[in-house]
């Protein structure tokens, strides 16, 4: 029965693949190491476009020394909830965004990179705004 707690390697990937929400993974100099089906959904890179570049690829320039910050937290070993910001899909169109972001560390705690999971909110944010106008 133990046994049937622990999911395969494969199943995480399923798992994580099946997420509507972005699932990506990079190095603290901002390299992308891991990105999943949510993430081309929502930013327009497959995986293999996207993997190896720099995180720069979906950040706005005006946005950039937010991300500096968030890695600067990552780097102190601290985690970023829900922090609302904008990135740019690969048609160009600026989405609204919510990102939490937490640090990946090995096996005797060394921090080695970041994990994201980044939500569009684009469609929430419209309808606020409306909700506002009115």
């Amino acid at each position: 029965m133990a046994d049937d707690l622990f999911l395969s390697v494969a199943d995480l990937r399923a798992l994580i693949d099946s997420s509507d929400d972005a699932i990506i993974s990079k190095t603290l100099d901002g390299v992308i190491t891991f990105w999943n089906r949510g993430a081309e959904r929502i930013f327009g890179w497959t995986a293999a476009e996207a993997v190896g570049r720099h995180i720069t690829l979906i950040i706005p320039d005006d946005r950039r020394a937010e991300d500096d910050e968030v890695l600067a937290r990552i780097r102190r070993g601290e985690r970023v909830d829900h922090f609302e910001t904008i990135r740019v899909a690969r048609n160009g169109h600026r989405l609204n965004i919510s990102l939490t972001v937490s640090p990946i560390r090995d096996g005797t705690g060394q921090i080695l990179g970041a994990s994201k999971i980044a939500r569009d909110v684009t469609e929430r944010r419209l309808m606020e705004e409306e909700r506002e106008r009115l």
